[in-house]
């Protein structure tokens, strides 16, 4: 394999997203106020044009606290994978030892967690790879509207290279109990925001920091954390290289603190991301992780240490002929180990939603519909992902297909994309999809993964958490329904209760009316002093007719009243047509 040196430079990569930044509105056409941000962040680590001196320059997260491998670099050969590995510090021996592929070879370099600005310089000058992508993966660093301006997510087709996967990592805790999850999610909520302003903005992260993007509190026994993998597919001279920067690097309980270290701190037990592989339990696994450094966590992550042990990951899923030239092949690991992680996620947050329901069901309403919601926005959010996951793994199928034919074939995307079929089929373009995966995927062996079938899967996760929204909107459908009830029920009681006092108000009224009738200073009745036994003579009377006026019909009594009235009008009238024939006999 023949291999080449990058003629772009450290430096000059660095110029040149300081020089994007500084480009505005009033003098391009292609302003870059969205960069500006990640290039004063990368100045921190360089003195590039601002006439400081190298002891003045921040060294913003040179170094880590403990030995850390920072870059896992997997080089394809004749027979087997070249790897390599580099600490916090070795950025410099990155730059120099590790050279781009050529001839048709591939690369794939694993970066473990966060990376200080000289690492980003290193990486994106040696394989070229746009800002974009960086930016992206540091998307805290523009916190502000005016900085970023709305600009992401972008047009997808302008960076269909780029990629982004969604791993989540299950605490399971024991039940606190007493606790109020409202108050407590709306308590994460604002500490995640002071941990992306106040840890990942500043300069307070270290070299191989693990990043955390999202915490959720599910129920008092469970929480997850979502982190990232971004991915980014870039061609060299006749090969390609894919850079895989990870959120799991060092252990959480060493990285900057956020609303879980106190889950962490009570003896939270993170599960593994269990994956299953045709013949697993008959391979074996090549481990580069220092295990008593592993030991020593009290979260272990299982995706920390795939970097690790990849090559054994890609042998064990008979990819390893295939990979060093196709991409695809090379990611589709990544992928299956995410959607490993999202079926563990959904198959938790089915069990909690069915607890809710049936807990809705049993009448236990409680704050049944905050619950719900909360569900649905989180499952939402890994709904678009899926998504845009999905997409990601079809353009990866698309760009293996054309180089397998060796020339650009026009997309089955374009073609199809606004054709659609019904009762519930699947659209062209997603049909257009699967066509293409198959078409990368069959010249895959029959391993366990092929694309075509990880596609089927990403699509059944995305149909699945859409149906589990849909599942929650149901819940929150049947708990307002069970409130509406029991609003009816307590209004009935209520008018039940209104009823008894009204008739006791009707009892007791005539008998109010006696005592005041008789208890007025006139002389009643022409007797001076009257009588007790005159108040039965009043009261009893006045109160049965209160009562039976109480229990009479009104609608009866006006049918009765309009009845005799209709009765006496046609007496009157027959009465008068007698007298009328009278006279006209006496006429005759």
């Amino acid at each position: 394999m023949k291999l080449r040196k990058s003629a772009l430079t450290p430096e000059n990569y660095t110029r040149a997203i300081i020089s994007l930044s500084r480009r505005f509105s009033s003098t391009s056409a292609f302003p870059g106020s969205n960069y500006v941000d990640i290039a004063e962040w990368m100045l921190l680590d360089r003195g590039f044009n601002s006439g400081k001196s190298d002891d003045d320059v921040t060294n913003l997260a040179s170094t880590a606290e403990q030995a850390h491998d920072l870059v896992v670099v997997y080089n394809s050969d004749d027979s087997k994978w070249n790897v390599r590995q580099y600490s916090c510090e070795q950025h410099k021996a990155f730059s120099a030892d590790t050279s781009v592929p050529t001839e048709d070879s591939g690369q794939i370099v694993f970066i473990r967690g966060f990376i200080s600005p000289t690492w980003v310089s290193a990486v994106g000058s040696k394989y070229n790879i746009e800002p974009e992508f960086f930016r992206r993966h540091l998307d805290f660093l523009s916190a502000s509207i005016d900085r970023h301006s709305y600009s992401f997510p972008s047009l997808g087709s302008s960076s269909d290279n780029i990629y982004r996967l969604r791993v989540s990592t299950l605490l399971h805790r024991d039940d606190f109990g007493g606790q109020d999850l409202r108050s407590q999610r709306s308590q994460e909520s604002k500490e995640l925001g002071i941990y992306r302003i106040q840890q990942l903005g500043s300069g307070k992260v270290r070299c191989g920091d693990s990043l955390v993007r999202e915490y959720s509190t599910l129920c008092p026994r469970f929480s997850v954390i979502e982190q990232w993998i971004s991915l980014c597919i870039t061609k060299t001279d006749g090969g390609w290289a894919a850079i895989v920067w990870m959120d799991q690097g060092i252990p959480l309980e060493k990285s900057p603190p956020g609303p879980w270290t106190r889950h962490i701190e009570a003896k939270a037990t993170p599960l593994p991301i269990i994956q299953y592989h045709p013949k697993m339990a008959f391979r074996t696994t090549t481990n580069r992780l220092n295990t008593d450094t592993n030991a020593s966590a009290e979260v272990q992550q299982s995706t920390a240490i795939l970097p690790l042990q990849y090559d054994s990951l890609i042998a064990m899923v008979n990819l390893a002929r295939r990979a060093p030239q196709d991409p695809l092949s090379m990611c589709i690991p990544l992928f299956a180990h995410a959607a490993f992680s999202e079926v563990q996620f959904l198959n938790l947050l089915e069990s909690r939603i069915h607890v809710q329901i049936n807990a809705i069901a049993e009448g236990v309403v409680s704050d049944a519909l905050g619950v719900l919601h909360f569900f649905s926005n989180i499952l939402n959010r890994h709904a678009e992902q899926l998504r845009d996951s999905t997409r990601a793994l079809y353009k990866l199928a698309e760009r293996s297909t054309q180089d397998l034919n060796g020339a650009r074939s026009m997309s089955p995307l374009s073609k199809n994309s606004t054709s659609s079929t019904h009762g519930g089929m699947r659209t062209r373009r997603q049909l257009s999809e699967t066509e293409t995966a198959k078409n990368a995927g069959g010249h895959v062996s029959n391993g366990a993964f092929t694309a075509s079938n990880l596609l089927e899967d990403y699509e059944g996760l995305h149909v699945r958490c859409t149906d589990l929204s849909k599942m929650c909107t149901q819940g929150i459908n049947l708990a307002m329904n069970k409130a509406m009830i029991e609003e009816s029920r307590k209004a009935i009681e209520q008018s039940e209760r209104l009823k008894k006092l009204t008739l006791l108000a009707t009892l007791f009224i005539p008998l109010s009316f006696s005592s005041s009738l008789l208890g007025m200073n006139i002389d009643l009745l022409g007797q001076n002093a009257v009588k007790f036994w005159w108040f039965f003579v009043l009261c009893v009377p006045i109160t049965l007719f209160a009562y039976i006026f109480y229990l009479w019909d009104f609608r009866a009594l006006m049918r009765c009243w309009a009845k005799l009235w209709n009765g006496f009008r046609g007496l009157v009238r027959d009465g008068n047509g007698e007298r009328s024939k009278k006279e006209q006999t006496y006429m005759v």
